[in-house]
């Protein structure tokens, strides 16, 4: 017999959408993020830019990864090469 239920919807007991993103630039470091957004993002509770954001949502590492070089790739500049991309 079922005595309680519970569900988390993304944010609703847990907000880790700041340590995802943390993670996600603490990745790619302050080497390889534009320093203006950077700043934007360390100011801002590390949250990271919408149009990046929602391409994430509800991704697994595995699927995002890919998602956030090419990002980085197309919007920052940031170099592809075999060692980011592996």
């Amino acid at each position: 017999r079922i005595k309680a239920v519970l569900f988390d919807l993304d944010g609703t007991l847990l907000d880790t959408e700041a340590l995802s993103a943390k993670a996600i630039l603490e990745v790619l470091g302050p080497s390889l993020v534009p320093a203006r957004v950077w700043k934007e993002c360390q100011e801002d509770n590390v949250r990271m830019p919408w149009e990046l954001k929602k391409q994430l949502l509800g991704l697994r590492g595995s699927e995002w990864a890919p998602k956030v070089i090419k990002y980085a790739h197309e919007k920052w500049n940031v170099p592809l090469d075999d060692t980011r991309t592996a």
